[in-house]
C-alpha cells in the first residue's frame, strides 16, 4: 500500500498542465486552458491550472493529475502513483497494511 502522504505530495509536486499537455494542445483562454478532449474530441475539455483539476463538459471526465494518468495510460491507481514518481525521480515507498 502506498502511504497517502506520499500520494499527496507527488499530486503536489505534479504540474498537471505538463502532464495535460503532453497528450493535448492547450491553448489559454482567460485564467484556464482549453483543449479537444483527448477521452470524446469535443472541444470541451478545460484545465484549471490553479486548481490543477481537468473537466470535459461533454463526455464528463475530469478529475486531478493522478485520474489523468490513469485514464490516459489505462493505469490503476498504483501504477499511475509510480508513473508520477518515476518522472520525479522518487521511490514509491511500499507500506504493508
Amino acid at each position: 500500500m502506498i502511504p497517502k502522504s506520499f500520494v499527496e505530495e507527488i499530486t503536489r509536486r505534479t504540474d498537471i498542465e505538463a502532464i495535460v499537455g503532453g497528450y493535448v494542445e492547450l491553448k489559454e483562454v482567460g485564467s484556464q486552458l482549453k483543449g479537444s478532449c483527448p477521452f470524446c474530441k469535443s472541444a470541451s475539455f478545460t484545465l484549471s491550472k490553479g486548481k490543477q483539476i481537468y473537466k470535459c463538459f461533454k463526455c464528463g471526465k475530469g478529475g486531478g493529475v493522478l485520474t489523468f494518468v490513469q485514464e490516459m495510460e489505462k493505469k490503476t491507481f498504483p501504477d499511475a502513483v509510480r508513473f508520477l514518481a518515476d518522472r520525479l525521480e522518487l521511490k514509491v515507498p511500499e507500506v504493508n497494511s
